[in-house]
């Protein structure tokens, strides 16, 4: 699930498609050999060849049922930064920037209390701010983190797989996702791009299983 906060309220928002193709009902193993029985009867040559291919099919299931090891999906809860770095609406822009510089981050969330009000990017922050030859903010360095931060942020829950963490991403522009409680009112964590590609690059590789 994800959220988007904003000053008007919460607004859900879907990772998947709603127009679903209609659920077609499989063919059971009983309805098969009853079908494949009557053929049979037909063309008595083919009997041993189902035979056959009915054998390699049990034992294909049988070895399918012992696999037991595999790795469901990543989950966000697996790889997001529960020590999460916020500022209040007030920090100045130098503040931001600095924090940014020291601990080498590239978003931060705008809190209020507990409350998540904004989250502001170094991109954005570069938008608004002379950068001069030693890294330090020359002008406007006293406007307040507010006055830039986007007051929309995506966010999203703990439990979502990372599949989908990647595809809002990508459809929204954005580089970061703060992780918010069950409840939807306390910020836990923060899942950036940068964690995904960190888990794609790591060993063993990461298996996705739908």
């Amino acid at each position: 699930m994800f959220v988007v906060y904003s000053p008007e309220g919460r607004n859900f928002i879907g990772a998947e498609p709603t127009n679903k193709a209609a659920k077609v009902n499989p063919v059971t193993p009983v309805e098969f050999n009853e079908t494949m029985l009557e053929l049979d009867k037909d063309y008595p040559g083919e009997a041993q060849r189902h035979q056959r291919a009915n054998y390699a099919l049990g034992q294909y299931q049988k070895q399918l049922e012992t696999m037991t090891d595999r790795h469901v999906v990543v989950t966000v809860s697996e790889i997001m930064s529960s020590s999460v770095i916020s500022l209040p609406p007030t920090a100045t822009l130098t503040e931001v920037w600095n924090i940014m510089q020291q601990r080498k981050i590239q978003h931060i969330p705008v809190v209020d209390g507990e409350r998540l009000v904004g989250i502001c990017s170094s991109q954005e922050l570069l938008r608004h701010v002379i950068v001069n030859q030693s890294n330090q903010i020359e002008t406007p360095a006293d406007r307040a983190i507010m006055e830039i931060a986007n007051p929309e942020v995506v966010t999203t829950l703990a439990n979502v797989d990372v599949r989908r963490v990647a595809f809002i991403m990508s459809q929204y522009r954005i580089g970061s996702l703060p992780v918010m409680s069950e409840d939807g009112y306390k910020m836990i964590g923060i899942i950036t791009r940068t964690d995904l590609i960190k888990r794609l690059a790591k060993l063993p590789p990461l298996e996705i299983y739908a």
